[in-house]
């Protein structure tokens, strides 16, 4: 079976001029198809989950009870395109508004991890919500 998380992030560019915006996402996109951590996101052995949003420039990633384990090549793809969305964060030279958010919440009450980047990141763009669910 296996310890199961569900996981969920964006990468944004948020720029309030969409020409800069498609500027700096297509270079971002060229950047990350290049690298060979990040490759692998974008070939055919990619989940159905990942969507690159070419209308709104984003970046977007949603999988449910996923064993998210860093030694999992497919996990480690994902991780780095989260770090390369964190390098260009902080990258002076970077004139891009790029933002991510990134979401992971384990089998255990206490497991939830949140990391997010960028002066225009949104806390409503992943969201952590408890429910009580009941079988009556």
């Amino acid at each position: 079976m296996g310890y199961r998380s569900d996981v969920a992030y964006t990468i944004r560019f948020v720029h309030e001029d969409d020409t800069n915006n498609k500027q700096s996402f297509y270079v971002f996109l060229a950047e990350a198809k290049a690298n060979a951590a990040t490759a692998p996101c974008f070939g055919e052995q990619g989940w159905a989950e990942f969507q690159i949003d070419e209308a709104d420039f984003r970046i977007n990633f949603a999988c449910n009870y996923v064993k998210w384990y860093e030694t999992y090549a497919d996990v480690q793809c994902h991780e780095a395109l989260i770090n390369l969305a964190n390098e260009w964060v902080n990258d002076e030279d970077n004139h891009s508004d790029i933002a991510y958010m990134f979401v992971r919440i384990g089998e255990e009450s206490d497991d939830i991890e949140e990391r997010f980047g960028g002066e225009n990141y949104q806390f409503d763009w992943v969201q952590i919500r408890r429910t009580i669910e009941r079988d009556w």
